[in-house]
């Protein structure tokens, strides 16, 4: 690759130095420092040590220290003062050469940028090291972690100082990949790029520009997402075969073995340098208990070094290794399955059915995949047909799924068996959006189990799950029964699935809460897939934990929005490590819904548009819809009305005929509102949350109430959201009615008051109208200007980092207050977009009357245009002091 001259590759734009504050700022103090030699930046290959120390000697330059540059490569080692021959000259700048007199009087010192210092050759190590004793020189100097530098610390002065860098965690990964893209990157595409890489950012450009030339790494309109297999550019297969040739033979043979079996474990000592090699960045070292385990630092490591050995070779491996690992411990049984099912070596039926019991508890639900696929031809029967369907299902292959639902339920009679697949049956109408099918084949199945009290009570904990999850509280109560029931085995999840939802809606979050927190005795954490084994036949789907989802939204709507988006987090992170496909869908509708309650609308809208992407991938139609619905909502809230309309149309042919959601109809009000028809956007509002108390629905309707006081009618809403806050423990809906009581009343210092309280909790997007509307009651009241500028000012800084919203109660205090209703009506639809015709035609008024209502605005609040307009109701947010 070409470089310009000051080093950067030409025709490039240098990626930036994220992910390394503490590492520039521990060179940039020893190179200011006046009894320092300089900086020693080591770490294992395609971590970056070259461009931390190019930036550190750009930054020396800047200070005045004159610059040079000299780079040390294997062939020049050969050769006396062949490294530094660049630099024993005086230099273009007039930068004095080392070997010159002058040298010594110059003050800055030099600064030297000397890369792969551990191939100097010997006479340029002594002239180096002689001017970093004298005082005459600074060095910036890379080298490879296990390499030995030639010169040693001298008594006077300081060595150099050594800065180490190592792979870049996953965070910093995704802001490098966001800066490099230009746009956000979708969650788990960033894991998987950082497992791919093993977190080196030269492999990952690399890996970038053949991913997004290939296709297989996409821009969907709001977010890239890998779509395909991630390419081995020419470019990535010379870089490692040139590594390759630099290894030991029996190092390279140990990678192979390494890459063939995906990890070994380190108990027995190795020909191979193994030290060396995780120095240099090819394996990396995971613990498991008491056992360390060996594994290639990047999956695109392993990708290329499997392909370059023939099948037999790879055979051969597997057979080894299968002789030599021991037969203890589910971690080695999982790992004698992978090798034999890639050998092609024959099952024992025991060890196989044991093995899918294994892979599902650990999780890695792709090998549980492949080893029920197995079972099934090895040991056919109902008990092996479900351990596949439950597989197919988690795996995003629903259809597949039905088939192998289907099968069972022709081919046994006992009721356990049909019960268990009539759930899974359930499950998978209800991602498909037909979950009074499911409710019905319940129902079906429910005749024919009624004599097996365990299937009975697994049908009706599921139907009370089901009814749940579509917002029939009511029904769901009735499912669970009365008093509290003690389920147990696989009957114990679904039945607690449907008790925190219900306490939730009913306002006792506490309890809901409580339930996830206090595992009934001798059970494990509910939330944690791995937490134990199987204890009922090995074809038990995997339903033993409450989904992390579950709980994530139990705090939410508590209160502990913070927590509720951490714990979801991880169990996306953990999902996508695990490959749960379906899993992966309802974590990411509920992260969109979390970063909704929070107002965090540029997060909301990432997660609404992974879930989109992942329903479309998995065959989950409802989280395809949960994402378009949640898009429209953002774009609505954002006053982006095409946007708005354009996702809503796409959501409307998939909407289901039964079941309850927010996001649509918030999606709906909030259309309305941004083009000006705020009364019909509280009536769809209020219709909307007599629809939830029909349903049971408490934190719905404290949701609904909150946002007709955000439109306009704070008194109405006052007196809903204190009766529902009276009946709930949620600080989330007694920070509601608190919002709306304070809006009611319009005193600043009550406003104030809420405003500080919504940012404690985290809900930015209230706290933001709050601090609004404060700034209006300030300037109402004629208060001093500062006031008003000071609430403004927090307002901005809740809303500077985030997605335009553009809310009617975000509107600026002086339109607020110099602007009929109607005038505001107007002006909003103005500022979405609208033309005078159509905002006559939304708004039910003449095109006349249109006009001379934008002449009077425009008149009001001195502006003369539409663009203008808009800024004049919704200033951009400045960036105000931390």
């Amino acid at each position: 690759m070409s470089t310009s001259d000051d080093g950067a590759p030409a025709g490039r734009r240098p990626w930036p130095m994220l992910g390394r504050d503490r590492e520039l700022e521990l060179a940039d103090r020893a190179l200011r420092d006046p009894a320092s030699s300089g900086v020693l930046v080591t770490g294992p290959f395609g971590t970056g040590r070259s461009r931390l120390a190019q930036e550190c000697w750009r930054a020396a330059g800047r200070r005045g220290h004159p610059r040079l540059h000299a780079a040390a490569t294997p062939a020049a080692r050969y050769v006396p003062l062949g490294a530094l021959a660049p630099v024993l000259r005086r230099g273009p700048d007039g930068a004095p050469g080392l070997l010159e007199d002058e040298v010594r009087a110059v003050r800055p010192r030099p600064v030297l940028f000397l890369d792969d210092a551990h191939h100097l050759d010997s006479a340029s190590a002594r002239l180096v090291a002689e001017s970093t004793r004298n005082g005459r020189l600074l060095v910036v100097a890379t080298s490879a972690l296990h390499a030995r530098l030639p010169w040693e610390e001298h008594p006077r002065r300081q060595a150099l100082l050594p800065v180490r860098l190592e792979a870049l965690p996953v965070q910093a990964m995704g802001r490098l990949l966001r800066h490099a893209l230009g746009g956000p990157v979708e969650r788990r595409t960033v894991r998987l790029l950082h497992r791919a890489t093993g977190g080196r950012p030269r492999e990952l450009e690399e890996v970038l520009e053949g991913a997004v030339a290939e296709a297989a790494l996409r821009w969907d309109g709001t977010v890239w997402r890998l779509t395909g297999a991630l390419p081995v550019t020419a470019g990535l297969r010379a870089l490692t075969d040139s590594r390759l040739r630099s290894l030991d033979p029996r190092d390279r043979e140990f990678l192979d073995r390494v890459a063939v079996c995906g990890r070994l474990a380190h108990v027995r000592p190795a020909q191979a340098d193994v030290e060396g090699l995780v120095l240099d960045g090819w394996l990396r070292a995971r613990t498991e208990g008491s056992r360390t385990f060996l594994e290639l630092a990047g999956d695109l490591h392993r990708q290329l070094l499997c392909a370059r050995l023939p099948s037999q070779r790879t055979r051969r491996i597997l057979r080894q290794e299968l002789a030599r690992s021991p037969e203890s411990g589910s971690g080695d049984l999982l790992d004698r399955a992978r090798w034999r099912s890639a050998a092609g070596e024959p099952f024992d039926p025991y060890d196989l059915t044991a093995a899918v019991r294994a892979a599902r508890s650990v999780p890695d639900h792709d090998l549980a995949l492949r080893l029920a696929r197995e079972l099934v031809h090895l040991r056919p029967g109902p008990a092996s047909g479900l351990a596949l369907a439950e597989q197919l299902l988690e795996g995003g292959r629903p259809h597949e799924a039905r088939a192998a639902v289907r099968q069972v339920l022709r081919d046994s009679a006992a009721p356990d068996e049909r019960a268990r697949a009539t759930v899974l049956e359930a499950q998978r109408l209800l991602g498909d959006l037909r979950g009074e099918e499911g409710l019905s084949a319940i129902a079906t199945a429910r005749d024919d189990c009624a004599a097996d009290p365990g299937a009975a009570a697994l049908l009706d904990a599921a139907e009370a799950a089901l009814r749940s999850l579509l917002g029939d509280m009511e029904g769901a109560g009735r499912a669970l029964g009365p008093g509290p029931v003690r389920a147990a085995g696989i009957t114990e999840p679904l039945h607690l699935l449907a008790e925190i939802r219900c306490r939730t809606e009913s306002g006792r979050t506490k309890e809901a809460v409580g339930l996830l927190r206090h595992a009934p005795e001798g059970a494990a954490p509910l939330t944690r897939s791995a937490a134990r084994q199987a204890t009922v036949a090995e074809a038990e789907p995997s339903v033993r934990f409450v989904p992390a989802g579950t709980e994530a939204w139990a705090l939410a709507e508590a209160g502990a929005l913070e927590e509720a988006g951490v714990l979801a987090e991880r169990a996306y992170d953990r999902a996508v490590d695990a490959r749960a496909v379906r899993s992966l869908t309802s974590l990411a509708e509920q992260l969109g819904w979390i970063r909704y309650l929070q107002g965090r609308l540029d997060e909301c809208r990432t997660w609404y548009a992974t879930a989109l992407g992942h329903g479309r991938e998995a065959g989950q139609r409802s989280s395809a819809y949960a994402g378009l619905c949640g898009l429209a909502l953002v774009a609505a809230v954002c006053a982006d009305v095409t946007g708005a309309e354009q996702w809503r149309e796409q959501a409307r042919s998939l909407a289901p005929r039964s079941g309850w959601r927010a996001e649509p109809v918030l999606a709906d009000a909030w259309l309305a509102a941004a083009t000006g028809r705020l009364g019909e956007a509280r009536r769809q509002l209020r219709r909307a949350a007599d629809e939830a108390a029909r349903r049971g629905l408490h934190t719905a309707q404290a949701l609904l109430w909150c946002d007709v006081a955000r439109l306009g009618d704070a008194q109405a809403a006052a007196g809903a959201l204190s009766r529902l806050a009276a009946c709930s423990d949620s600080a989330l809906t007694a920070a509601r009615a608190g919002f709306a009581r304070a809006l009611a009343s319009a005193e600043p210092g009550r406003l104030e008051t809420c405003a500080a309280g919504l940012e404690r909790l985290g809900v930015r997007l209230l706290a933001a109208e709050a601090w609004t509307a404060a700034a209006a009651a300030h300037a109402r009241a004629g208060a001093r200007p500062s006031a008003a500028g000071a609430a403004l000012d927090r307002a901005a800084r809740l809303t500077c980092r985030e997605a335009a919203a553009r809310t009617p109660a975000l509107v600026a205090p002086r339109a607020r207050l110099g602007l009929t209703a109607r005038e505001t009506e107007v002006a909003l639809a103005a500022a979405s977009g609208l033309g005078v015709e159509e905002t006559a035609r939304r708004l039910s008024l003449a095109d006349r009357t249109v006009v001379n209502h934008l002449r009077r605005i425009r008149s009001k609040l001195g502006v003369t245009d539409t663009g203008r307009l808009r800024t004049a109701l919704f200033p951009d947010p400045r960036p105000a002091g931390p």
